[in-house]
């Protein structure tokens, strides 16, 4: 029977390596926020322009000029959306790969607390095994020796 003490090595050798992947989940998580949070912020810097641009429009004539340059400026923030976009999709694909590994390493370190709780008790088991045993012998001496006297 393999010692108590190997299981314990390997469960703190698997629980390291569990805090080492939710390290990298947390950086994975930050990086996606990021990317996220620019793109937000750039679709809503879009969807003001386009309000602010239309109710301008309303409101009075506009010259053709800044006509011209308002939809410059709104393909630009277009073509740094769809630049953005991959950019997110990529640090959401990487966030969820680090959750899939933190996850294993999580069942990894389950596992060998559940083996290491089975090897106590069965532990505990077979010394309660004993002394029952060594109770039954003494019991049975001290009666031998009543009867012999």
């Amino acid at each position: 029977m393999a010692r108590i003490e190997i299981f314990h090595k390997m469960r703190d050798l698997r629980d390291r390596e569990k805090q080492e992947h939710q390290k990298n989940y947390q950086r994975s998580v930050e990086v996606f926020e990021e990317k996220a949070t620019l793109l937000y912020e750039t679709l809503k810097e879009k969807e003001m322009e386009e309000f602010r641009f239309e109710k301008q429009l309303a409101e009075q004539s506009v010259q053709a000029m800044s006509f011209i340059q308002h939809q410059q400026y709104i393909e630009r923030l277009e073509e740094k959306v769809k630049s953005l976009q991959p950019r997110v999709n990529q640090a959401r694909e990487q966030m969820k790969t680090k959750q899939k590994q933190l996850t294993t390493a999580h069942v990894e370190v389950k596992k060998f607390e559940k083996i290491i709780e089975q090897k106590v008790e069965k532990q505990e088991q077979w010394v309660k095994e004993e002394e029952s045993k060594f109770m039954d012998e003494l019991s049975m001496q001290q009666y031998l020796n009543f009867q012999n006297r």
